[in-house]
């Protein structure tokens, strides 16, 4: 299975038979986060490419525990996918058709039927906004106090987002990328349900942990029964094991490095064609430490006093700033996209500057901005876009959404709004929908030399 080239060429990833059965049999003992979800009359709506570890193992593991598992597709989950025929009367979209108990989306999914739902309430009538704010409101409270969903009366208003997927979901699993804490709190009071996240890779077969369902910690949960996790000192991003000691820090960090029967074989060398790069890979991402091997996944992580796994960082996520700061583009773009303006955000910097910029694509209701800009009413999309004044009205917003949850140099300080939505049509995206950073940046090279000075 092939690695999905986000920031180089795709690796082939050997994987043998026992890796797989190491995986499903890890999720099916008694103990494991999904066991009590994965039973018999339970239904899995199957969306996601068979290329992709995450997808493979989930489906596998519902067919080895006899779940019904229907067959759909990333443009017709919803009645407003991009791929659904509009007819009247209007067709519902998969979820909703099939009507899963287990819904499984890799975060972007998530983010879009936030934005979805949000422009909605902001379109809405002013007693339903306030209903749907003071229902959201309830839910956020809930959470923190470890509780699921709004009161019954507010809760009502969630009715028609929790038939977007068929209105049986008993548990919501993502993965692949960083789930944002508002998204997931969102999710949780609509739907009426965990929302877990897991994490894994293609080398270690996926799913080398999840999080519990009875939990409300951040954080991608503890290591599945098929694998073991140790963490090592990144002394360059200073992320030390001696951590636990800082009391300011209080757990162990450092780069994860994932071992067991799950961990694949290695990468594809072409005997006749070697890559070096791929051979010098196999070198250095395979190690074997008293007795166990394991592969170095290049993710930052630190360990909850409950044995929970929280990723804070990745190695070729993280960008060190002229003046010496390490940021996390993805961190940074999980903050933004709190921000009503925002349907997919990117954030791009140089080592030889001092900060970062955002490519926003925005919603439609950066038109509300785009009026009181000055542009006429229905002006195009790509004139709205490109609109200077547009523009620094949603940065004043990404500011206003990220207010206390970045430092003053993770901020943007420059936007620039992308008016053809990043995809994995016009290819800057993956098959899950993670960032192509690469090509958006060569794509968008012009406008961010523009701004980027």
């Amino acid at each position: 299975m092939y690695t999905s080239g986000t920031t180089g060429n795709p690796k082939g990833v050997q994987m043998s038979h026992g890796n797989l059965i190491a995986t499903i049999a890890g999720g099916a003992t008694p103990t494991a986060s999904l066991a009590a979800y994965t039973t018999p009359g339970g239904r899995f709506l199957a969306y996601l490419p068979l290329a992709h570890i995450m997808e493979l193992i989930i489906e596998l593991s519902c067919l080895t525990t006899g779940m019904t598992v229907g067959y759909g597709g990333v443009g017709t989950i919803l009645a407003t996918s991009v791929k659904m025929l509009q007819t009247k009367k209007p067709q519902v979209g998969d979820a909703a058709a099939f009507k899963p108990t287990l819904f499984l989306a890799a975060p972007a999914v998530l983010d879009r039927i936030y934005a979805a739902v949000n422009g909605k309430i902001n379109a809405a009538p002013k007693p339903i906004k306030a209903w749907f704010k003071a229902a959201l409101a309830d839910g956020a409270a809930n959470f923190d106090k470890g509780v699921i969903g709004a009161n019954p009366f507010l809760g009502l208003i969630f009715k028609p987002v929790a038939k977007l997927l068929g209105g049986k979901v008993r548990v919501i699993g993502t993965g692949s990328a960083p789930l944002g804490l508002e998204i997931r709190k969102f999710c949780m009071t609509a739907f009426k349900c965990p929302v877990i996240q897991g994490y894994g890779l293609t080398e270690t077969c996926g799913a080398t942990t999840i999080g519990l369902p009875t939990s409300f910690e951040h954080g991608v949960g503890p290591p599945q029964e098929s694998a073991c996790i140790r963490l090592r000192d990144w002394q360059e991003g200073n992320y030390l094991l001696a951590d636990k000691d800082d009391p300011a820090i209080g757990m162990r960090r450092g780069e994860i490095l994932i071992g067991g029967p799950t961990v694949c074989q290695g990468y594809l060398v072409d005997p006749a064609d070697p890559d070096p790069e791929v051979v010098q890979k196999n070198k250095e991402d395979f190690v074997t430490l008293d007795g166990i091997r394991y592969f170095c996944t290049g993710d930052i992580g630190q360990v909850t006093s409950t044995g929970s796994i929280q990723i804070v960082d990745r190695k070729k996520d993280l960008v060190k700033l002229a003046h010496g700061e390490y940021i996390a583009l993805s961190k940074i773009e999980n903050v933004l996209k709190a921000s009503r303006f925002v349907a997919v955000p990117l954030v791009h910097a140089k080592s030889s500057m001092a900060y970062c910029i955002a490519l926003i694509c925005p919603t439609p209701a950066v038109r509300e901005l785009a009026k009181a800009a000055g542009l006429a009413d229905g002006a195009p999309w790509t004139e709205v876009c490109a609109s200077a004044a547009v523009a620094a009205k949603v940065l004043e917003d990404l500011k206003a959404a990220a207010k206390g949850k970045l430092n003053k140099f993770e901020m943007p300080t420059k936007c620039i709004l992308v008016d053809d939505e990043f995809s994995v049509e016009n290819e800057m995206m993956t098959a899950v929908r993670k960032l192509k950073r690469k090509p958006i940046a060569d794509k968008h090279a012009a406008q961010i030399a523009a701004v980027y000075t």
